[in-house]
């Protein structure tokens, strides 16, 4: 399902009015910016949802949730990031603690 989404946000690039390629235009700093950006709203939008857990407040708390996907793909694009590097990562850590993990760094 992902690499389907990426490769859509690839052919959405060809087009040059769609955000997407605005989005990659902008580089590296906009893109981390946009992924705070919409961190932020993800926590206005949790916060609701834990006040009142309505079909509502959760609603746009998935869309908040596809929003961080979404430019964190392009920033995966941006950087040509593949995705079995970040497999890989995911394959070395599986079976190792956070604390553990973290060590290594």
């Amino acid at each position: 399902m992902i690499k389907k989404i990426i490769n859509l946000i690839k052919k959405k690039n060809i087009v040059s009015n769609s955000y997407s390629i605005y989005t990659l235009y902008k580089g590296s700093d906009f893109l981390i910016k946009k992924l705070f950006e919409e961190l932020s709203e993800l926590l206005i939008c949790f916060n609701k949802y834990n006040i009142s857990k309505n079909c509502f407040n959760r609603y746009f708390l998935i869309k908040e949730i596809c929003d961080i996907f979404y430019h964190l793909f392009l920033f995966i694009i941006y950087n040509n990031f593949s995705f079995l590097e970040i497999e890989k990562e995911f394959l070395r850590r599986s079976g190792i603690s956070g604390k553990k993990e973290k060590n290594f760094r």
